[in-house]
C-alpha cells in the first residue's frame, strides 16, 4: 500500500491541525448588514477573537463545542468560512441557528441528517465534513474526516489512490454524487486507520496539507 511510505510523517502530526484565520472586522461588517436582533455571532467574536483576527484550529472548535454546543456551531461556521460568506447565506444561518444547534446535537449522522445539513445555505460537502469532524461526529458509525479539493486530488490522482478502493469506484464523480463519495471516503479512511493504528485527524490533515507536496518533492514515493 502506498500509504506505508508516509506513515512515519502521518504519526508525527501532533500539532493543532486545520487552522484558519479571518478578519474580525470582516465578520462584524457582514453581521452589521443583517436584519437580525440575534447577537450570538457578535458575542462569540468578542469572546474568542483578538483585536483584529479570529483564529481557530479544529481542536479549538472541538473544545468549544464540547463546552457549549451553541458556541461550537458558531465556531464551526466561522472556522469553515475563513474567506467569508455571502450576506444572504449568513443571514439564513443566523436565522436557522437553533435548527443547526439541534441538528449538531446528533452524535451519529445518517443520510437524512447529512442531507438536512447540506440543505443549509453555504454548506457544501467539504464544509459539512469540516463541521462533522470539528464537532466530533460520526457518519453511519464512521468517525468523520475532512475532505476538500486537496484531499480529493491526493486520493484520486496520486499513487495513494490504491489505498482508497471505495473512492476509486466513484472517481471523478465527487460533484455529481457528493454523499456516496463522502461515504466511500470515510469507509476507506476507517480501513486505513484500523490497519495502521492512526486516527482520521492524522490522515485527513496529512492528505490536505502534505501529501501532494511530499509526492512532488520525492519522486521515489510515487512508486513506494
Amino acid at each position: 500500500m502506498a500509504i506505508n511510505a508516509h506513515l512515519p510523517k502521518i504519526r508525527k502530526l501532533n500539532t493543532p491541525t486545520w487552522i484558519t484565520s479571518s478578519r474580525k472586522e470582516m465578520w462584524l461588517g457582514l453581521l452589521d448588514r443583517l436584519n437580525s436582533d440575534n447577537r450570538s455571532f457578535q458575542n462569540f467574536l468578542e469572546e474568542y477573537a483578538t483585536d483584529s483576527d479570529i483564529t481557530l484550529a479544529r481542536r479549538d472548535v472541538r473544545d468549544i463545542f464540547a463546552l457549549d454546543a451553541s458556541k461550537g456551531v458558531i465556531a464551526t461556521i466561522i472556522w469553515s468560512h475563513a474567506r467569508g460568506i455571502r450576506v444572504n447565506a449568513l443571514s439564513l444561518l443566523v436565522r436557522d441557528l437553533p435548527t443547526l444547534i439541534t441538528l449538531m446535537s446528533i452524535s451519529d449522522f445518517g443520510a437524512e441528517e447529512l442531507n438536512e445539513l447540506l440543505a443549509q445555505p453555504g454548506i457544501s460537502v467539504p464544509t459539512a465534513s469540516k463541521m462533522l469532524s470539528a464537532c466530533g461526529k460520526t457518519y453511519r458509525g464512521m468517525t468523520a474526516a475532512i475532505i476538500d479539493d486537496n484531499v480529493i486530488q491526493a486520493i484520486e490522482n496520486t499513487p495513494l489512490a490504491e489505498d482508497f478502493p471505495n473512492v476509486t469506484k466513484l472517481r471523478n464523480k465527487s460533484r455529481s454524487r457528493p454523499m456516496p463519495y463522502y461515504e466511500a471516503y470515510l469507509q476507506d479512511v476507517a480501513a486505513i486507520c484500523e490497519k495502521h493504528d492512526i486516527t482520521p485527524d492524522m490522515l485527513d490533515r496529512y492528505l490536505a496539507e502534505d501529501a501532494l507536496r511530499d509526492l512532488a518533492a520525492k519522486p521515489e514515493l510515487q512508486t513506494a
